[in-house]
């Protein structure tokens, strides 16, 4: 089951070690244009497996300033 992961600020974003396990539902994040957190299964540690796939959408969300399914920006809210 897919779990939610907030970033440790300031780190890599596509590095799983840059990531703490929040849960099943998004946490809020403060600021804009940064990953904020994402969606991936757990690779039985406590991190996330980042797929090929999620980091496509890590890239999408940065390029373009839009959340994606798996990957939520910082919010200004």
């Amino acid at each position: 089951m897919a779990n939610w992961y907030v970033r440790i600020t300031g780190a890599d974003p596509t590095l799983p070690a840059s990531y703490t396990l929040v849960g099943i539902n998004p946490p809020s994040c403060p600021g804009t244009g940064k990953i904020c957190s994402i969606k991936a299964d757990d690779d039985g540690t406590g991190l996330p497996i980042i797929t090929p796939a999620l980091q496509s959408e890590i890239a999408a969300a940065l390029s373009t300033n839009v959340d994606q399914p798996n990957a939520l920006l910082r919010s200004a809210t």
